[in-house]
């Protein structure tokens, strides 16, 4: 059986599209798919029949994405996600369980680190962020990435900055590293239109609409969920995409188990972390801390940080369970911009926590938490040559909410999921504002999954108040289809609509003395989004994974000079689109590869001009190698290239490959069942000169080394 597959992409301008890029890729999926051989059995490869020794049938049950409970004698939620096949001949049920998992409130933690099927060869991961509720990705219309722990301890990397700037499809905009602050793109969007979370509490404010990534720490990070893409159906203000961090599960070990990293690197750079998790009775606990200090690559660039973060979880019932967090960033932060005399002074504390009670049935899930985050956020800025200071500005961006959430099993078939947000968030500030502005929204969402043998329905809406930009509705719908000559081929696709709202400040910000003046009558922006995405199997080592997107923005913002004054007004529409394709070829069991381009493509339906934003790349390619033997060697390389989207005034630097490298060696049970790891890192291997904004260079090759005892 043949399928004949043809994008038809149209709307996009063969001036800015590389039409050699796509026609590349549909040949290649046609071929594909054209010669893939028809097994009995959909779901199993030869190598899960071998370990059967069953001859397959046509299954009776295709797999399912739900959770089935699993009710035992622990006190916290298991859920299994489980494949069946049935061998008619023998009338025997086999099952394999993929993954377990214990679910704190709300959101959902792996308490065992996930293997794929054996009919897969790429890692179906299961996510929460997309439904809200646990499913597998493969089962979700989104263009979703996960980065596990592993994933993360892989990377040359200090904070979830630095993490996602290996993402395909996410660029990410720094001044510096080690540190100080950075924006994140997705599919061309601006950074504030990407919401950033910590699981679910948001770190967008109100002061700039964006969230500082390098704030959030990677050591109590045990997952990392982004979806490239409109996310309003689910989350509320999210044009741009969601990136939600999913912290460490609590330990159930009365003995403590954990890890120590220490690092010292150039530029007088050391870091030092710890993590601890255990139980104390029936109360579980996870700790994590962190300390980051560094004179940094170029005068006045030092920075000094200090992380943590704690878990408790405690069953209050059998049916119940009782989770706090809370967490805390706090830096000291100092940058002078290579082309002016400024000192800028940015330190910010950040203080974020929830509390949770889960209800757990055999067929039904609530969820009820309160939320909250305190960030103070200052800038001074110093005369380089006197030391004096020329401003000093003090804001505090204080966010408080409550979630609810519910899931039902209408069916073995059918999911439902209903819920609510409502957040209040408050803006201070002694420069930008006369007096606190505050903002309420409120917030009702939905969605349902019907899934068959080869397809997943889901629909899905959300509807938003909020004080100032009114209401907002977001329904979405989209499919993914299975194909069942190859258990490796998925097609997906979504049609949505998505808003983002934009900051308090923008609307009362009035500074004559900066030429900067309010927009009262700002609206929010909203946009129709269109997504298609094609995953497969080249082969037994190949797989392949296309996305193409477009985004039609209506009353997009943007920045102009009118009246004397820099103010933010609606543009009539805005047109965002693009493709992004990754390869990943495994070579040998302890080699792989792994690559990726993007293109995105944002203009002006007004002027017919190309939008202009330095955090924005036009073009993107990352390459990456991963190799371990079985000896304990490890060498990881990673590497992108970027052509940004910048003003010919900033004087890009960009159009060239950075390369960073990281090399391990492992030691298991080197004393009293401790292992112990040795890493080498290599930043800018090249040793090039890079930047998006001339005023902000990457750093020259630097550096750093360490190691890591587990116990």
């Amino acid at each position: 059986m043949k399928f004949n597959i043809m994008f038809n992409f149209l709307f996009v301008p063969k001036r800015s599209f590389p039409y050699w890029f796509l026609s590349v890729i549909c040949l290649w999926a046609y071929i594909t798919l054209s010669t893939s051989s028809v097994s009995a059995n959909p779901i199993m490869d030869v190598s899960y029949r071998e370990m059967w020794d069953v001859k397959p049938t046509p299954i009776e049950n295709q797999i399912k994405a739900k959770p089935t409970l699993n009710k035992e004698s622990e006190p916290l939620r298991t859920v299994s996600m489980k494949r069946s096949f049935k061998d008619d001949n023998k009338q025997k049920q086999y099952n394999q369980e993929d993954v377990s998992y214990e679910i704190a409130p709300v959101y959902v933690r792996p308490s065992l680190e996930y293997q794929a099927s054996p009919s897969r060869s790429w890692s179906d991961e299961v996510v929460v962020t997309a439904k809200r509720i646990p499913t597998f990705s493969s089962h979700s219309a989104e263009n979703i990435k996960v980065i596990t722990e592993k994933d993360i301890e892989k990377l040359p990397a200090r904070n979830l900055g630095e993490v996602l700037k290996y993402v395909p499809g996410v660029d990410v905009l720094s001044t510096s590293e080690f540190g100080q602050a950075s924006s994140v793109s997705i599919n061309g969007s601006k950074s504030r239109q990407v919401l950033i979370m910590v699981d679910g509490i948001p770190f967008n404010t109100q002061l700039s609409g964006q969230a500082n990534p390098t704030r959030i720490p990677i050591g109590h990070i045990k997952q990392i969920e982004v979806i490239k893409g409109a996310s309003s159906s689910a989350w509320g203000s999210s044009i741009g995409g969601v990136i939600n961090v999913i912290t460490k599960d609590v330990g159930d070990s009365h003995i403590p188990e954990g890890q120590f990293t220490t690092s010292y690197g150039e530029f007088a750079s050391t870091t030092n972390s710890l993590d601890l998790s255990g139980k104390v009775g029936e109360l579980g606990y996870y700790l994590s801390g962190s300390f980051l200090k560094t004179d940094g690559p170029f005068s006045e660039t030092d920075v000094e940080e200090t992380k943590s973060f704690l878990k408790l979880a405690h069953p209050l019932a059998d049916a119940a369970k009782l989770t706090a967090s809370f967490g805390y960033s706090g830096a000291n932060v100092r940058y002078g911009v290579t082309r002016s005399n400024r000192i800028n002074s940015t330190p910010y504390i950040s203080r974020y926590g929830q509390l949770v009670l889960d209800v757990d049935k055999p067929t039904f899930d609530f969820q009820a938490a309160y939320k909250y985050n305190d960030q103070d956020i200052t800038t001074d800025i110093f005369n380089a040559s006197t030391g004096a200071l020329v401003s000093a500005t003090v804001s505090h961006n204080f966010l408080q909410g409550v979630g609810l959430n519910g899931s039902m099993e209408i069916n073995e078939t059918d999911t439902f999921v209903l819920g609510g947000d409502f957040d209040w968030q408050t803006l201070k500030s002694n420069n930008f504002l006369t007096e606190s502005k505050s903002i309420g929204t409120q917030a009702a969402y939905s969605n349902y999954t019907r899934s068959t043998d080869r397809w997943d329905v889901i629909p899905g809406i959300r509807y938003d108040r909020n004080e100032h930009f009114g209401e907002q509705f977001s329904p979405s719908f989209g499919v993914v289809y299975h194909f069942l000559n190859s258990s490796e081929t998925l097609l997906r696709a979504k049609a949505s609509q998505a808003f983002n709202a934009p900051p308090l400040l923008w609307i009362f910000n009035d500074d004559p003395t900066l030429f900067v003046g309010p927009s009262p009558d700002l609206d929010a922006e909203s946009a129709n989004v269109y997504e298609l995405g094609l995953e497969s199997d080249i082969s037994s080592r190949v797989h392949m994974n296309l996305s193409l997107y477009r985004m039609d923005v209506k009353d997009a913002i943007g920045l102009v000079f009118q009246g004397g004054a820099f103010v933010q007004r609606n543009f009539r529409k805005f047109r965002r689109q693009g493709a992004e394709l990754q390869l990943q070829y495994d070579i040998t069991k302890d080699l792989s590869l792994v690559t990726s381009g993007a293109f995105n493509d944002v203009e002006n339906r007004e002027t017919g001009q190309m939008v202009r934003d330095q955090g924005v790349a036009r073009q993107s390619y990352l390459l990456g190698m991963n190799y371990k033997n079985n000896k304990g060697y490890g060498v990881y390389l990673n590497g992108y290239y970027k052509r940004w989207s910048s003003s010919p005034s900033l004087q890009a630097n960009d159009r060239k490959f950075i390369l960073d490298a990281k090399l391990t060696k492992e030691w298991a049970n080197v004393f009293r069942h401790m292992d112990m790891e040795v890493f080498f890192n290599i930043h800018n291997v090249t040793n090039s000169k890079y930047w998006s904004s001339i005023n902000f260079p990457l750093p020259e090759r630097h550096l750093e080394g360490g190691l890591t005892i587990k116990f």
